[in-house]
This record gives structure tokens, C-alpha cells and sequence, in this order.
């Protein structure tokens, strides 16, 4: 078995994706009839560059990449198409992790937990709830063009893997895309099959819970053991930016109110001492990233909408208002009501 030793291929940096999943638009341009040349010319990239699924892409030129397609092929979801194409063998080390689970849930656990040496781009997801479980995929960078056609792309890679996992007779309950709904819904209907919900909160497939307890078949524990030790050594180069995911994530936590390290834990599919020595080993704690986190979003919250300063001492979880206060107050130096009347000066100002 030939597996790259760590350091022999690039790992992404924050922003950027393994290319693999990409790795089909040259083939599907030219049966659209687009010569794929000249397409990827304008980018600064060429058909090589997709011969290599370890190249790496930044999020935003995929995005970019993949709108340009679907103007030049007429195919408006040409994101959905690259997708339906792509599999866990796609995702490299994690995806063959995946594959050589014990169980379903074991599998989506370390996959998700380990995806960052394949994409550092988004925030893949896994909620289990006691019927209904969720597996989803977040885009964490603002105003990514293409973002529409990435999720597609990942949504339908997801329902592939999951088929792949749990067998023929899997089937999602329902499809949410935060995407607007496409002229042809029809295509998405053909391929995913149940309802779809567009327009919705979050990427995500939902599904039965208890596929999670299925066995993973043919699954290998040697290659799983092998594969382990090969992410824990691609971890060594990748640690010390866990800390940007962490924030990220925390960041989407505080927004859903469920910001504990216990949360945080689930987010990534690690135990709490995992998580622990995982933010140690990046030169940060729990407790750090939590206030960076907390004062960011308060200063977003003060600055770019109305809410009540009560109202944001709950949502970023403090007592009181006064513990609020007390806190912001040692962050900027002034009281949180008087930084806002500042901020809302400044912003009313007429620039140069």
C-alpha cells in the first residue's frame, strides 16, 4: 500500500480544500462541450493541476472555479454534478479511516474529527438525537462566491459516502440547503430523492438514528489502525492552526447557545481531553478562545444590530447584565451601552 509519509504532500492551510473532490471538471466541462483549457487559463490553473488530488485550492477560488463552469456549460448545477461524482475516497486519509470503521457513528466521528488535514475550509457537522440525526457541512469564510455550488457539491459527496456506509437501502429523511431554491428542482429531486428544504438554516442531510449503530462493511481494523497513525502523524504539522477551527466553531456555538466545552467536544467528535490537549498543544485553552470569542461577537452585536444589552449578556451566556459589563469592560475599557454610542458615531460619519 502506497501512502504519502507526512510532510511529502502540502497539508491546507485555513481557507483551502484538497483539490480531489474537484478533480472530475475537466471531464464533466468537455461533456458539456467546453473546451476546459481556456476555462481554467483564466484561473492560473490547467488540466494537470486536477490530475493530482493533493493539490490544494483555496475555498474562495473553488467557489470562483466552479460559478465559471456553470456559465460556460449552461448547467446551473454543475457543483451538484462534480459531487455526485465524489466519495470518502475523496476526502484521502480520513475518507480511508472512515471506510475501515468499526460502526457508522464511529465512522462519522473520526472523519469528521480528523477532516482537517483534507479541508480547512468549512466545518463539517454530526448531531444525534434520539430518532433523528443530522450530518452536516458548514462553510465558516464570509461571502465565498460559489458557496451555493460548494455545498451542493458537498451535500451530494455526504448522501454518497452515507450509501456507501450503511448500504443500498439508505435513504436521508429530508435535504436542507441554505441556498435559494434552483430554477430546476427537478435534478435534485432525481438524485437525493426525499423532500427537500431549501432556504433553510443549514446544509445538512437528515436521517433514521439508527443507521449510526449499523457495522461498516468489509471494514479492515489493521488498515483503521493504519490510517490512525497516519493522521496522528499529519497532525504534528496541523496543530498548532487547530486553534482558528476551534474559534470558528465557537464562534457558531455562541450563536446557537450551546457554547460549553462538552459542546465544542461533540462539535469535532472528540472527548473533552482530546479537545484539551488538542488546544494546549496550539498554545491556547478553552477558557481563552471562549472570551476571544465572547468579545467578538459582542462587539458584532453592539455595533451592527439593536439588541438589548441583556439580551446579549444571555446569548453569550453570562449571569447578569452586571457580569456582562464587568467583563466588557476590561476588554475595551469602557461599558459596553457607552462603546456602542461610540461605535454608532463612527460608523455615521461620511468617509473620505
Amino acid at each position: 500500500m502506497n501512502n504519502p509519509e507526512p510532510g511529502k504532500f502540502p497539508l491546507p492551510k485555513k481557507g483551502e480544500i484538497r483539490v480531489a473532490p474537484l478533480c472530475p471538471i475537466p471531464e464533466v466541462l468537455r461533456d458539456f462541450g467546453v473546451a476546459p483549457g481556456p476555462l481554467l487559463k483564466k484561473f492560473d490553473l490547467n488540466e494537470e493541476f486536477f490530475r493530482q488530488p493533493d493539490n490544494l485550492i483555496s475555498f474562495r477560488l473553488a467557489g470562483r472555479l466552479l460559478n465559471a463552469c456553470a456559465r460556460a456549460s449552461g448547467c446551473a448545477h454543475f457543483g451538484l454534478l462534480i459531487g455526485q461524482m465524489g466519495n470518502a475516497s475523496a476526502l484521502g486519509a480520513p475518507g480511508f479511516l472512515l471506510r475501515n470503521a468499526p460502526d457508522v457513528a464511529t465512522a462519522l466521528h473520526e472523519a469528521i474529527g480528523n477532516l482537517d488535514v483534507h479541508d480547512r475550509g468549512a466545518l463539517p457537522f454530526l448531531e444525534i438525537g434520539d430518532e433523528t440525526s443530522l450530518l452536516g457541512y458548514a462553510i465558516h469564510q464570509p461571502n465565498i462566491e460559489g458557496a451555493s455550488q460548494i455545498a451542493d457539491a458537498a451535500l451530494a459527496v455526504i448522501w454518497n459516502i452515507m450509501r456507501g456506509l450503511c448500504g443500498s437501502a439508505w435513504l436521508p429523511l429530508e435535504v436542507r440547503f441554505r441556498r435559494e431554491p434552483p430554477a430546476d428542482v427537478e435534478v435534485y429531486r432525481h438524485f437525493f430523492q426525499p423532500p427537500l428544504r431549501f432556504n433553510a438554516t443549514q446544509d445538512a442531510l437528515t436521517f433514521s438514528t439508527f443507521w449510526l449503530t449499523r457495522p461498516v462493511q468489509l471494514a479492515d481494523p489493521m488498515l483503521r489502525q493504519h490510517f490512525l497513525e497516519h493522521i496522528q502523524n499529519l497532525r504534528r504539522f496541523l496543530d498548532l492552526e487547530f486553534r482558528d477551527k476551534a474559534y470558528q466553531a465557537l464562534l457558531l456555538l455562541i450563536g446557537a447557545r450551546r457554547c460549553t466545552l462538552d459542546e465544542l467536544a461533540a462539535h469535532f467528535s472528540m472527548h473533552q481531553r482530546t479537545l484539551n490537549r488538542r488546544l494546549k498543544d496550539a498554545g491556547t485553552s478553552f477558557r481563552a478562545l471562549h472570551n476571544e470569542a465572547r468579545h467578538q461577537t459582542a462587539r458584532q452585536l453592539l455595533s451592527d444590530t439593536r439588541t438589548g444589552i441583556d439580551s446579549i449578556a444571555t446569548l453569550l451566556g453570562y449571569s447578569s447584565a452586571t457580569a456582562f459589563n464587568r467583563a466588557f469592560a476590561q476588554w475595551e475599557g469602557t461599558p459596553p451601552a457607552q462603546w456602542r454610542r461610540h461605535a454608532q458615531l463612527v460608523s455615521r460619519r461620511p468617509s473620505d
